[in-house]
C-alpha cells in the first residue's frame, strides 16, 4: 500500500496517544479517517486537524470492547466513506498489578479491550476489507506480546493473542488482497498510564509514568509505522529497546525470563 492518497482508514483509540498520531500521520499522506474513541470529547480536535490537512473526517463514539457495537460502527463508517482499505487496531488500555491481586472484573475489562475489540474489529471489517483491489489491517500488540513481564498478566496475555491472532491472519489471508502488520511498540509518551488501572502495582503511577514519558513520541512511533503499511511489512518494532528485548527472547526463549526477574527484583531491590 505505497499510495495512500484518497484511501479511507478506521483508527480506533484515536484521540490521544499513538492513535491520534497515526490519524494525522495518515492525514498528511492523505489519507481520509473513520476516528474512534471512547471518550468523544478527544476526537473533535482530531478530526479538526485531520480536515485542516485536506482531508475527510468523521468520528464513532463507542467502546470497541462491545461486540454489539460493531456493526453500527461499520455500517456508519461505510455510509460516510464508502469503502474502506486500511484497518488499525489500535485501542489498549493498561492494569498493572499481580494477578492474584486483579479483580476479574479489571482482567476482563483489560482484555475486553486489548483483545477481544482487536478480534471485534478484524471479524467486522474482513468481509468489506476483502472486497477492494488492495487493502491492509494493522493490528497494534506491544513488545509485551513478545516478552513477558511481571505486573502485567492480563496485558501480556491479550498482546501475545493479538500477535497470534495477526500471524494466523497473514497466513489465511495470504493469496487475497488483505494484507496483515503486527506492531510491537515499547515505551511510547501516551496517556496509556494515565488511563489505566491499578492493583497492587509494585512500581508506583510516578515511576510508570516517568517511564513512559522517557520513551519515544507518539509522532515519532507514527512516522516508522506509516513508512512500514507504506512498505507492507508484517511486523513492526518500535520504541527504545523494544528490538533488543525482541532478539534477546529470540535467541534466549525461556533464558530472558531470568533476566527479566533479575531486573525487576533489582529495580526494587534497590529502592527498598
Amino acid at each position: 500500500m505505497r499510495d495512500l492518497r484518497d484511501r479511507v482508514a478506521v483508527v480506533t483509540g484515536a484521540g490521544s496517544g499513538l492513535g491520534r498520531a497515526l490519524a494525522l500521520r495518515l492525514a498528511e499522506e492523505g489519507c481520509h479517517l473513520a476516528l474512534t474513541d471512547v471518550v468523544a470529547e478527544r476526537l473533535a480536535d482530531v478530526a479538526q486537524q485531520v480536515e485542516g490537512l485536506g482531508c475527510r473526517a468523521t468520528t464513532h463514539v463507542f467502546d470497541v470492547a462491545k461486540r454489539g457495537a460493531w456493526p453500527d460502527v461499520v455500517a456508519d463508517v461505510r455510509s460516510a466513506h464508502g469503502g474502506v482499505q486500511l484497518l488499525i487496531n489500535n485501542a489498549g488500555v493498561s492494569l498493572a498489578g499481580p494477578f492474584s491481586s486483579c479483580s476479574l472484573d479489571d482482567l476482563e475489562w483489560q482484555l475486553g479491550i486489548n483483545l477481544y475489540g482487536v478480534l471485534y474489529g478484524c471479524h467486522a471489517f474482513l468481509p468489506h476489507l476483502l472486497q477492494q483491489q488492495e487493502a491492509r489491517i494493522v493490528n497494534v500488540s506491544s513488545i509485551f506480546g513478545i516478552v513477558s513481564v511481571p505486573d502485567n498478566s492480563a496485558y501480556c496475555m491479550a498482546k501475545h493473542a493479538v500477535r497470534s491472532l495477526s500471524e494466523s491472519l497473514w497466513l489465511e489471508l495470504a493469496d487475497t488482497s488483505v494484507g496483515v502488520t503486527w506492531v510491537h511498540p515499547g515505551a511510547i509518551a501516551t496517556r496509556i498510564v494515565e488511563d489505566g488501572r491499578r492493583s497492587g502495582a509494585r512500581m508506583t503511577k510516578e515511576a510508570s509514568r516517568q517511564l513512559i514519558a522517557s520513551g519515544w513520541s507518539p509522532d515519532r512511533a507514527a512516522n516508522v509505522i506509516v513508512a512500514g503499511i507504506r512498505r507492507g511489512r508484517r511486523r513492526i518494532i518500535v520504541g527504545p529497546g523494544a528490538s533488543r528485548l525482541a532478539m534477546l527472547q529470540q535467541f534466549f526463549p525461556v533464558g530472558y525470563l531470568d533476566t527479566v526477574l533479575r531486573t525487576w527484583r533489582g529495580r526494587f531491590t534497590a529502592t527498598s
